[in-house]
């Protein structure tokens, strides 16, 4: 029996998030609140927000090119 290929995450809600940054949910918060260059969150319901793997991904692209320089 082979292994079923699950399809990348594309959105990411808070706790997934988290894992996928490695932090927690104190700290994402206050990135989201207080650091411009962190990705707005997607609202897709009164209680359901995350981000795109792309935006974060990019967050992230741009954190290590700032490390770079």
């Amino acid at each position: 029996m082979q292994p079923q290929h699950q399809p990348e995450q594309a959105f990411f809600r808070i706790a997934d998030a988290c894992r996928y940054l490695g932090m927690g949910r104190t700290k994402l918060h206050d990135l989201s609140e207080t650091d411009p260059t962190f990705p707005r969150k997607i609202r897709i319901s009164s209680r359901c927000v995350g981000w795109t793997r792309g935006q974060l991904d990019a967050w992230l692209e741009s954190k290590q090119a700032e490390v770079s320089q």
